[in-house]
């Protein structure tokens, strides 16, 4: 790279000049607010010396580094981690190195890596790393005191770890452009190979949801314990001053107990001293600090049986990244796909696993020797609710079960409409029978209730009406067809009884048609109307004699 006489542009100077911009920021986040509380303390005798040299042993803290402390209230070993702190430092050294990469111009303007962009990335994070190690560890040397002593090679490893950890989050996201109508936006997940940049989008957003999951039962634990919180508050009385600073501390300490409850979601034991313990089962805890924060924590006592069904929380999580990485892979090779749906639980499952041990510690030698997450307890429980939740996802959208069902339940839908469609035509049918059946009961009625009018034209009481009366009332036509009836049941009996049983077929044929031609003859003179005399009938007729 060349130089003006303006700028600097090397990269090992960029890369030192950033890291000690970091240190800079990350002290004055730790001593301002110390040096505030030895101000407003009235009752204490710390000096402002004091207050510098606990915010250098809190500055390792934060970093993950140890501090030893003999103070006879606390004797040992200090290694709990303020994770909050330590986000924030993570924070402050990739906005470092992003603006690192900015002016390095690591990619050109069409979107492409120029030459020597990864050497000179590379060249810059050692020296940040580097730098930032070496500072740190000084600023531990001088933080000792006869109270308190910083581990130094807790220091500078610890150091290096963020600062190379935030540097390279840095530089990454220095190399993220958006698109243009000439040139292609740039992803920093996409650079990765596939499948392994949809693995990595999936697993972050698992453990995005994850970490919510744990943040959501604290804020709910904190609102539904707020009287025991301000006891603990108003007990320590620390003003106004003060009351930022432990506000300060609190949130400090606020993701690791998110992550203290996540693991309990998850099934494992989360340790708050010596026979201690807290899990969905029950939960045991003895003497813990005066922070206000603590007392958010569950009574002790056992649990009901339906906290289990707490663990479907940390499991949604899962499934929604499992979703998301199907969708990502739906058009790569299988080969591909079955590599992504491997790797994409073991990485939950690590991630997870790095980041309850970074919340584990301890404070002194005493009770709380042994805080945060038994580890023993949770590799189990992870495994069942990471591998359970991404095997259902998988199961569901990866495979033919949908589809298959889907098909299943049409062909039923199908089977339910025709079997129902056969049934309606049924009793269509037998509807159509039964009014075939009433209108012809119709019609005869009308024939009965037409003759019954034609007996009472003629004046005659069809209630009152004697044998005789019907008798001589008969139309003449029928008493001739009667007797043409009776004589042909006659001559079928004569038939009967005649001896000669060989009589041919012709005989009885023609009896039937003799018998069929009366029938239709007794039909037509029942559709005539009785009050109307035959068109026949003279002067002479039965009736117009009467």
């Amino acid at each position: 790279m060349s130089t003006d006489g303006d700028s600097i542009t090397t990269p090992v100077v960029r890369g030192l000049l950033a890291a000690l911009s970091v240190l800079g920021i990350s002290l004055a986040v730790v001593v301002v607010p110390a040096l505030a509380a030895q101000v407003a303390g009235t009752a204490s005798s710390a000096t402002a010396l004091d207050a510098v040299l606990i915010a250098l042993n809190v500055l390792v803290l934060g970093h993950g580094g140890g501090v030893v402390l003999s103070t006879g209230v606390i004797d040992g070993a200090v290694t709990l981690t303020p994770v909050g702190l330590q986000i924030l430092l993570v924070l402050l050294a990739a906005l470092s190195l992003r603006r690192v990469g900015h002016r390095l111009e690591l990619v050109r303007g069409d979107g492409v890596l120029r030459v020597g962009a990864l050497r000179d990335a590379g060249v810059s994070l050692a020296a940040f790393g580097g730098t930032y190690a070496i500072g740190l560890a000084v600023l531990a040397a001088i933080g000792r005191s006869a109270d308190a002593a910083p581990m130094v090679t807790s220091a500078v490893v610890s150091g290096a770890l963020v600062a190379v950890g935030g540097g390279l989050i840095g530089l990454l996201w220095s190399l993220r452009r958006e698109p243009t109508t000439a040139v292609p936006g740039v992803r920093v997940l996409e650079l990765l190979p596939a499948p392994y940049g949809a693995v990595a989008r999936s697993a972050l957003l698992a453990l995005l949801g994850l970490f919510g999951a744990g943040m959501l039962l604290v804020l709910v634990l904190m609102l539904t314990h707020v009287p025991a919180q301000s006891a603990l508050f108003d007990q320590l009385d620390p003003g106004i001053v003060g009351g930022l600073v432990l506000t300060l501390l609190q949130l400090a300490l606020l993701p690791l107990l998110a992550v203290w409850a996540l693991v309990v979601l998850l099934g494992g034991t989360v340790v708050v001293g010596t026979s201690t313990g807290i899990s969905l089962a029950e939960v045991q805890t003895g003497v813990l600090p005066a922070l206000p924060i603590l007392g958010a924590l569950p009574e002790p006592g056992d649990l009901p049986g339906a906290a289990w069904a707490l663990m479907l929380v940390p499991a949604l999580a899962v499934g929604l990244g499992a979703v998301s990485l199907v969708r990502d892979v739906a058009e790569l090779e299988r080969r591909e796909q079955i590599t992504a749906w491997i790797a994409y639980p073991v990485v939950v499952v690590v991630a997870v696993l790095l980041l309850a041990g970074l919340t584990t510690g301890g404070i002194g030698d005493g009770r709380l020797v042994h805080l945060g997450p038994a580890m023993g307890t949770l590799v189990l429980p992870l495994l069942g609710v990471v591998v359970l939740a991404t095997g259902l996802v998988l199961a569901v959208l990866a495979t033919d079960l949908v589809p298959w069902t889907r098909r299943s339940i049409a062909s039923l839908r199908e089977r339910v409409d025709a079997a129902e469609s056969a049934e309606r035509g049924e009793d269509a049918g037998r509807r159509g029978s039964t009014d075939t059946r009433g209108s012809t009961d119709t019609r005869g009625s009308c024939g009965s209730r037409g003759r019954t009018g034609g007996a009472a034209a003629d004046g005659t009481d069809a209630d009152g009406a004697t044998d005789e009366d019907a008798a001589d009332d008969e139309h003449p036509s029928d008493v001739e067809d009667a007797d043409a009836w009776d004589e042909g049941a006659e001559d079928g009996d004569d038939q009967d009884e005649d001896p000669d049983a060989d009589q041919d077929d012709d005989a009885r044929d023609e009896d039937a048609r003799s018998a069929g031609a009366a029938d239709d003859a007794a039909a037509d003179d029942a559709d005539e109307d009785p009050t109307e005399p035959p068109a026949d009938e003279g002067p002479l007729s039965p009736r117009a004699g009467r």
